[in-house]
């Protein structure tokens, strides 16, 4: 079973072509002159005029312009790795792609630095500019971080030491990662692959298929994990020391950021890890029957991502039936969503393959300069494949309903970026249990409700209790490999309770999202979007046709207020209380209780 290959050529037809290079020859340009104008008028910073702010106005309009194109040849790269972690020639490129951006943020240290501290008048004169006005959010909330911002020398020694200091790490996992070989040992033969297979493996019907790639890949990571452990401490170490230094005037701590980025407060995050302890009991009930249905007494390792049991049909599904299967559900909510799901496999926007030399994980992308998705993933016809295609379908559905915006209202976190995706798996598991006939059916169904519970109310909350644990401690010193998965363990253990037979004590190693460079707490975004997503679906028959317009607005929305705002202006609610979270685990609850009927004999 193979995945699609997507269409990427249409953007660049290759790294030699003239298309990259005549937009590498022109940023490069564009940020020559940048420097220049910059230079010209950080003197009348202190005492700014018309004309200075004209000038920045100026400069604004054409940092946005070159940073189209650079993310757009970023984005091209990263995708060229990411099917082929071994592709000299784009490694090459995108270091040289991340210097370009290292260089052009250090050229706009000194205007960012003025947008943060000016005066509130000449704040709403430059964002009297067109194209300046739709960043007055994301201006608004750089102004509130001025009281962390280093001087100007101090800013721009950081933004130059990037590169080489804390993306390195993560540019190293990345590598790590794409070349790692795994050994399937069965009992009649040995075969090797690279992760992206050995993971996609994990989620197969086949327990013998399960069980050889889980330990394969615990394996591979275990004979990695000094490298892996030196990656987590070094960006974490990081972090601390950037908030450390930054914590001249107010206290700024490893939190500072990920709360920021997520638009979201520390009362907002409190409040719903809160209601996830709260009912963790009621939700390992998923685990235990999940347990029960394997015929097990807990669950192994291996059977965290397995598909029911209990299959109405247990063959693995073509890429084109899953995707029409995506599709006719998403008819069901919106037949503009249907449709955009034909348009990106028309188009050949979906990447599924499976090959040697292939990143793990799925992601949807898209270049800036033309405003079209992509969705990368590998692809081997399982439920829990299709329920990622729904997954990463609706992130590109997000972007696709505000490419007429600008691209400072298009920046929304990823709390909220995380809605839209898994109210799409939402939208995918409804219509698939609407569907059901045999009681086979309905089982199978429910048991992604199932494995959504576990993995949004359990395992996110342990990834986030692990990762902030791990950096209190890394405040005092780094933390061995063995450490780290002490950790692991304990952690573990008190969010999964009695549910596994073991802790994945190395999942923070293998797990992708603890080693990006450029996010911390990569993980509490998934709780919340999983959440605010079933609070939104759970409005879909009390809206009826007044639905889709609803939930559009709210996704437009996205990227110009925080997470609070926007709730409490399309849905009346304060989500910075438990009990907003609570109405949404009793829908969970709701749906482990039902799946508990279905297998009651």
């Amino acid at each position: 079973m193979n995945g699609p290959t997507w269409d990427i050529e249409s953007v660049y037809p290759s790294i030699t072509s003239k298309e990259f290079q005549n937009d590498w020859t022109a940023i490069h340009a564009d940020l020559e002159s940048l420097q220049k104008n910059i230079a010209e008028i950080k003197a009348d910073f202190a005492k700014p005029n018309d004309k200075t702010i004209t000038q920045v106005q100026n400069i604004l309009v054409a940092q946005e312009k070159c940073a189209i194109i650079a993310s757009t040849i970023g984005t091209y790269l990263s995708c060229s790795l990411s099917v082929d972690s071994t592709n000299a020639e784009a490694k090459t490129k995108r270091s040289e792609n991340q210097i370009f951006f290292s260089k052009l943020s250090q050229a706009m240290v000194p205007v960012r630095l003025f947008l943060q501290k000016c005066d509130e008048d000449t704040f709403n004169k430059i964002l009297t500019h067109e194209h300046v006005k739709p960043y007055r959010f994301m201006y608004e909330q750089e102004r509130q971080k001025a009281v962390h911002s280093l001087p100007e020398s101090e800013e721009t020694l950081m933004k130059s030491l990037e590169v080489s200091g804390h993306s390195a790490w993560g540019d190293l996992y990345d590598e790590l990662s794409g070349n790692i070989r795994v050994q399937l040992k069965y009992a009649d033969r040995t075969e090797t692959v690279g992760l992206a297979k050995a993971s996609a493996l994990t989620k197969t019907a086949s327990e013998e298929d399960r069980k050889v790639a889980w330990t394969g890949i615990q394996e591979a990571w275990g004979e990695h994990q000094h490298a892996a452990a030196a990656i987590v401490n070094a960006l974490a170490g990081w972090r601390i020391e950037d908030a450390n230094k930054r914590s001249h005037t107010k206290a700024m701590t490893f939190m500072n950021n990920p709360l920021s980025d997520n638009r979201i407060t520390q009362k907002t995050l409190n409040a719903m890890i809160s209601a996830c302890k709260t009912n963790a009991k009621d939700i390992q009930k998923a685990g235990h029957l999940m347990a029960k249905v394997m015929k097990k007494d807990k669950l192994d390792m291996w059977d965290l991502l397995a598909p029911s049991p209990i299959a109405a049909s247990p063959a693995a599904i073509p890429f084109e039936q899953g995707a029409k299967i995506v599709k006719d559900a998403f008819n069901q909510v919106s037949p503009e969503m249907a449709d955009f799901v034909q348009m990106m496999v028309d188009k050949n926007w979906i990447e599924g393959r499976v090959l040697p030399n292939k990143r793990t994980g799925a992601y949807c992308t898209g270049f800036a300069k033309n405003q079209e998705p992509r969705v990368y993933m590998t692809y081997m016809g399982s439920n829990s494949d299709i329920g990622t295609l729904a997954h990463e379908l609706g992130h590109g559905y997000h972007s696709w309903i505000m490419r007429d915006m600008s691209l400072g209202e298009q920046d929304y976190p990823m709390t909220l970026a995380e809605t839209a995706s898994v109210f799409a798996e939402t939208v995918l598991g409804d219509a698939l249990m609407n569907q059901a006939k045999s009681k086979e059916e309905k089982i199978e169904n429910a048991w992604g409700d199932l494995e959504g519970a576990m993995a949004f109310l359990i395992n996110i909350p342990v990834r986030y209790e692990f990762e902030k644990r791990f950096y209190e401690a890394r405040k005092e010193r780094t933390l061995s490999a063995k450490e780290l998965r002490d950790l692991m363990t304990t952690v573990w253990t008190e969010w999964y309770g009695e549910c596994t037979n073991k802790a994945d004590d190395l999942f923070w190693a293998h797990k992708l999202h603890f080693h990006i460079a450029g996010l911390s707490f990569y993980n509490f975004p998934y709780t919340f979007g999983y959440l605010f997503s079933l609070s939104i679906y759970a409005r879909r028959k009390e809206l009826g046709a007044d639905f889709m317009p609803k939930y559009k607005a709210i996704l437009r929305d996205t990227g110009r207020m925080t997470a609070e705002d926007l709730i409490m202006k399309h849905l009346g609610e304060d989500i910075t209380q438990p009990a907003f979270w609570q109405k949404s685990i009793d829908v969970v609850k709701a749906k482990i209780n039902h799946f508990e009927s279905l297998v009651s004999n």
